[in-house]
């Protein structure tokens, strides 16, 4: 594992979406600072791992609402993506959550890192022609 570097090709064009990206990835090497850290703590882990779903709902929310505001003419699928990622993350956090292991945590950041980059990259750019300048 590894931290993520902010880069251009996550930019979506909107600021309120690319400042949660930013946030999001935050959360993410937060995360990962405690799986490696030198004494592994699985308090600090699931504490982490509570800002990074609080605040990817959050995120889910704001971004819906602006496809939403623009007519993005793919919002169901979008969002059918958001529903399927949040379904995956909380069933690797439950088995976290019975098993505070360093391996289950790994597993999370594994999956959401991979889900998230792959995600902005591959289907948020996609919005990028219809919410570059739309200020929400």
């Amino acid at each position: 594992m590894g931290a993520i570097a902010w880069r251009r090709q996550l930019s979506v064009g909107q600021s309120s979406i690319d400042d949660d990206h930013r946030h999001l990835i935050e959360y993410l090497n937060e995360l990962d600072a405690a799986l490696n850290a030198r004494v592994y703590m699985p308090a600090r882990v699931a504490k982490t791992l509570m800002k990074l779903l609080e605040y990817t709902h959050q995120h889910f929310q704001r971004e819906e609402k602006i496809m939403e505001k623009v007519h993005f003419p793919k919002i169901e699928e979008h969002k059918r993506r958001h529903a399927d990622a949040v379904k995956a993350i909380g069933d690797l956090s439950n088995v976290f959550a019975k098993e505070p292991t360093r391996a289950n945590g790994e597993r999370i950041y594994a999956f959401t890192a991979d889900w998230l980059v792959n995600h902005i990259i591959m289907e948020d750019t996609q919005i990028a022609p219809y919410v570059r300048g739309v200020w929400v």
